[in-house]
Parts: structure tokens; sequence; C-alpha cells
């Protein structure tokens, strides 16, 4: 496909990669000298220097015979006025990433396809639901639903050197936990990802993905060692759209309590919130967060606008005794290090916004994608089509790539955790965990 991405920051660079990976036809549009330099310099894509919310730049990129735009600049009008221009000189799908609630909000006069926008992406949004899923699964460093959630795909840090899991082989625990339907789709051991095969070990430390029947997990999270908690008490730094979302999505459910540091933003959120109590302090004031009982939290969440202030506050958390903290990074640098230091979980809103916009862009036989923090992989939800060349023959004798692997089936209502002797079938719901090399193999699979 030939896709023209408007706006290259932190979320349009990305996309740019992925997407560029996959053998599209990159064209970006960005005002910025120097990110379009840095783009021309790591990047394999075509770049133009000027706006993209204008009709001579879009004919530059090529618009007449483009398949997608993507409006992924800092400016909300900008995005919205380009994606109008598109439509009318293009064929093309749109997306727009809009921030501001006036323009994405339930209550907005205009709807965004009667502007040309055929998605329209609310960043805040999408990390909060991410957030909210997290945080009630409280063992893992990250949980993604498939099929309408009756499968998950888990990420577990094994941190207790007596887990039944460690020690021994994949296919040791297929043979010794019958009862118990899941698939290691890959391992994280230090730097390396490996997408294991049955005589792969699994060792203290390793970072897990795990796909899971939903009510399996419970059984997994006990082979991995872990403790299948209950979030009762949650306590939010910031009171930014993402804080307010997430406090409005859990207060019906557990004890939310939000620290603010701007008294009169404070006093606002308190008004809109109906159950989440609101306090007015700086989060990283250790007395502060003792008087307003942190210690009796089950988990702690950062969600400024400042990711060092995240991590530091969320690291001041784990000293007063919050058992899991989770933090919002946007600097995708410092991601595969949060682990080491002490954090639980991170979420990142670029990598979020990312995810959905990757899921309208292979609209059709993608169901859902999901990428991953600090691991260069994508797990992706398939519609296996008639004809597919994976409905051939079984997984065994499949010239399946060593970098992906099958990880869920859903066939109708039933789960299917595969095995090589299962055969995948018209509109399947499959699950596949892949590597960037794999994904050309597993798109031809799979089409």
């Amino acid at each position: 496909m030939k896709i023209i991405i408007i706006g290259v920051g932190e979320i349009g660079f990305n996309l740019a990669r992925i997407l560029s990976q996959e053998n599209h036809d990159i064209v970006i549009i960005e005002t910025d000298h120097d990110k379009c330099t840095h783009a021309l310099e790591q990047l394999d894509v075509s770049v133009l220097e000027g706006n993209g919310a204008s009709g001579e730049m879009l004919d530059k990129a090529g618009i007449e015979d483009s398949d997608i735009v993507i409006a992924a600049s800092n400016i909300d009008e900008v995005n919205i006025m380009a994606c109008m221009l598109a439509k009318q000189l293009s064929k093309a799908r749109t997306v727009a990433r809009v921030r501001n609630l006036e323009y994405s909000g339930e209550n907005t006069v205009i709807r965004a396809n009667q502007l040309g926008i055929d998605l329209m992406i609310h960043p805040e949004k999408e990390i909060a639901n991410e957030i909210v899923r997290l945080a009630k699964q409280a063992s893992a460093t990250e949980c993604m639903a498939f099929a309408k959630g009756k499968l998950q795909l888990l990420g577990l840090r094994i941190t207790n050197r007596q887990a039944a899991a460690v020690g021994k082989t994949l296919l040791e625990l297929g043979v010794g936990y019958t009862d118990i339907p899941f698939r290691v789709v890959a391992i994280v051991r230090q730097n390396d990802i490996i997408i294991p095969k049955g005589d792969d070990w699994i060792h203290f430390n390793d970072q897990l993905y795990v796909i899971s029947d939903t009510d399996t997990v419970p059984k997994v999270l006990e082979l991995t060692g872990k403790d299948n908690e209950q979030l009762e008490d949650v306590m939010l730094l910031g009171g930014g759209k993402i804080g307010r979302f997430v406090a409005e999505s859990l207060e019906d459910e557990v004890g939310v309590k939000l620290v603010e540091s701007v008294k009169e933003k404070s006093i606002r959120i308190a008004e809109q919130l109906k159950k989440t109590l609101v306090i007015s302090g700086d989060g990283t004031d250790l007395d502060l967060l003792a008087r307003e009982g942190i210690m009796d939290m089950d988990t702690y969440i950062a969600l400024t606008n400042d990711d060092e202030k995240n991590i530091i506050s969320c690291l001041l958390a784990k000293h007063l005794g919050v058992k899991r903290v989770i933090a919002l990074v946007n600097k995708l640098i410092y991601l595969p290090i949060l682990p080491t230091i002490g954090i639980d979980a991170s979420v990142s809103k670029v990598l979020s916004t990312v995810d959905a916009i990757l899921r309208f862009v292979r609209k059709g036989k993608v169901m859902s994608v999901s990428t991953f923090k600090g691991v260069v992989a994508e797990v992706i939800e398939y519609v296996v089509p008639e004809g597919a060349k994976i409905t051939k023959k079984d997984l065994l004798h499949v010239k399946f790539p060593e970098s992906a692997i099958v990880g869920g089936i859903i066939r109708g209502e039933k789960v299917i955790i595969p095995t090589g002797e299962t055969r995948i079938e018209h509109e399947d719901k499959a699950i596949v965990f892949a590597l960037p090399d794999a994904l050309n193999e597993v798109e031809k699979l799979f089409g």
C-alpha cells in the first residue's frame, strides 16, 4: 500500500518504521527540517518538508494513488484539515490523531466521517483503556485481550525462584500441566527475544509472554509464581486527561485516590469525579504520600507529562511498600531498563496510539495489532480467509517462519491452544506473535 504520514514525531516515526519494514510505500510530510533529516537517515521512506494540510504538498506526495493518509502531527486542526483535503483529492482512507475532546468527544456536533475522517484517534483515551486493563490484572507487566476477551496475552516476569515453571523446558510444562491450556509465545532474556521451541528452558528473571484462555489465567499465574491479586485500592499521580479517564473508569469498582500538584486543577477534578478522593500536593513528597495512606495501596500509577517524575515517584512508592507500581513513560529508550530498576509495569501513549492506527491500517483480515514495551515484536489477531495457505496443512507441516508463532485460536465459541497437530480453519481467529522479519511471510500464510 501507499501510505502518507503527516508529522514525524514519536507516533509518526514509529508508524513509518513499522510499516516500511512491511514493504509499504511510505511518504512522510513534516514541517520541521531536523525531523525530516532524522527520518531520511533512519528510515527507508520518502520525505517531503512542508505543510501536510496543503493541497499542493499532498499532490507532491502522490495523494491521487494513495491508499491511506495518517495525520499524526501535534496540531489537531492540521490533522483534521489534512484528512478533509485528502478525501477531496483521493479515495484514500484517512486517520487523524486528535487530542481536543471538543473535536473527538461523544458530544461533538460534527462527526468524524462528516469531516472526511475514517478513524479519529484520541491518544489519552487509548492509553487510559490500556492502563485500566493492566491495573485490573495485577500480576502482569502487560495485558492484552483478544477475541472479545476470550484469550489473554500476559507479560509475566519470573521473580520467584520457587515458581513451578523455573528450571523446566516448555515440553516438560506441556506434559506436566495438561490441565492448563496456555502457550509461551516469547521469552525475553536480558536483551534477547526468543521464539521458544519445546526444548527451551525457563530461567529465573525471564520475561515471559503467555497466551491463555481467560478462565485459565489464575492457574497460569500460579505456575509462574504469581498471586492472583485483586485490585482494591489505587493511587494515581497526575490529574491530566489520562488520570481523569483512569479514575472515572475505576472509581465505581475500587477505591481511588488522585494526587494533583496544581491546587486550582485539583478543585476542578474533585468536582468532575464522583467517588475519587482528590489530594492537592506534590507526588514526590514522601510525608504527603505517607499521610494519605500510600502504604495501604495495592497499586500506584504515575501519569504526569514528566517521564522522569513518573519514574522517581514510582520508585518512592516502592520504597514505601506499595506492591505494584505502573509508570507512564513516553521516551521509548527508557522502556527496556524500567524492569531492572524496580518498575513493575509501564505504558506508553506513543505505542498505544500506534497500535490503534495499525489495527485500522490492516483492517480486513486483521482484527487487532499490539506492539510491546521495549520489545520489537507484534501480536496480530487474524480472521482466517477462505483458501489461505495456513489452512492447507497441520501447523507441524506448515513452513512457518522461525521468528513467529501461533499462540491461540478461536473457533466459534471454542478456545484452542494449538499443537503441531492443529489445523487452522477458514473463519478461525488466530493470534500470532511475530518479530519484524517474519511479518511478510506470516501475511502470505494468512492472506
